[in-house]
C-alpha cells in the first residue's frame, strides 16, 4: 500500500505526532496550487514571488458577516459553550445528533492517540448522526506561520488535474479574506474502504491564517460508525454560512 493510499484526517494534522488519515482535498489541493502559482509568477518575473494573502480590508471591530457588527455585540465562543453542545449552536436546527469524535483515532483504530493542538475554539471533528447514516464536520484554524510552511495559501480552484478531482469550485471575496468552497467526490480507497463525498470550505484571511471546515459523508471500513449520509451534513449554503462564523475563529 503506497502512503498516498493512507488518507490523512486533515492538512493540519499532518504536523501532530501521530500521523493521521488526509482529507483527500486538502493538504495536496492546497500545495499544488500555490506551487502552480509560484511556477507562473517565476516564468514572468524570473523570481518565486512571496505569499500574497487574497481579501478584502475588514476594517476595525467589524465582524465577517458583512452587517458591520462589533466585536462586542457578537457572542462569542464562550458564550455558546463548547464542545459539541456549543458546536451544535452553530449549526443550523434538525441538523441531526451532534457527537464529538477523533477521525485520527477511529480511522486508525487507535483509542489513546495524542491529538494536535487545538487553535480555535471548536477545532475538531464532530459527527453526525440522522437515521440515514453518520457524517462529520470537521473544523481547523492554522495559524499564518503554519500556512506559509506548508504552502496552503494556494488557490484551489486552479490546481487542475488532481485525484480526486476538484469539482463545483468557486472564490468570493468576502470581509476579512477570501472564501473557497468546492466539492470533492466519493472515491474506493484502502483505508478507509470507501470515502464519501465532501464540501470542503477554506477561509483564507487577510492576517495569512486559514479556516477549514469539512463536511463529508462519511466512510466505510475499520472505524465507520455508520452509513454514508445520503445528504451532506450541511448544505452548501449551510457550509457558507457556518465558515463565516467569528465564533470558529482563536
Amino acid at each position: 500500500m503506497s502512503e498516498n493510499e493512507v488518507v490523512r484526517e486533515l492538512l493540519w494534522k499532518a504536523a501532530a505526532t501521530v500521523p493521521v488519515p488526509e482529507s483527500r482535498g486538502s493538504e495536496a489541493v492546497f500545495v499544488r496550487a500555490s506551487r502552480l502559482r509560484r511556477r507562473r509568477r517565476a516564468a514572468v518575473t524570473g523570481v518565486v514571488a512571496a505569499v500574497v494573502a487574497g481579501g478584502v480590508a475588514l476594517g476595525s471591530g467589524v465582524l465577517p458577516g458583512g452587517n458591520g457588527q462589533s466585536v462586542a455585540a457578537s457572542p462569542t465562543a464562550g458564550e455558546f459553550g463548547g464542545g459539541a453542545a456549543g458546536f451544535a449552536k452553530l449549526l443550523p436546527p434538525g441538523v441531526g445528533k451532534v457527537r464529538e469524535v477523533s477521525l485520527l483515532r477511529l480511522i486508525k483504530g487507535v483509542p489513546n492517540a495524542p491529538l494536535p493542538k487545538d487553535v480555535g475554539p471548536y477545532d475538531g471533528d464532530y459527527a453526525i448522526a440522522r437515521k440515514d447514516g453518520v457524517g462529520y464536520v470537521t473544523v481547523r484554524v492554522m495559524p499564518a506561520k503554519a500556512v506559509q510552511a506548508k504552502q496552503a495559501d494556494g488557490d484551489p480552484c486552479k490546481v487542475g488535474n488532481v485525484t480526486p478531482p476538484v469539482l463545483k469550485c468557486s472564490n468570493e471575496k468576502v470581509p476579512g479574506g477570501v472564501l473557497s468552497i468546492w466539492l470533492a467526490p466519493a472515491q474506493k480507497l484502502t483505508r478507509p474502504s470507501y470515502y464519501g463525498a465532501e464540501l470542503q470550505a477554506r477561509l483564507l484571511r487577510k492576517d495569512g491564517s486559514l479556516l477549514f471546515v469539512r463536511d463529508w459523508t462519511g466512510f466505510l471500513g475499520k472505524g465507520s460508525q455508520g452509513p454514508l449520509l445520503k445528504t451532506f451534513p450541511l448544505s452548501r449554503a449551510q457550509l457558507r454560512e457556518l465558515a463565516l462564523k467569528p465564533q470558529l475563529l482563536p
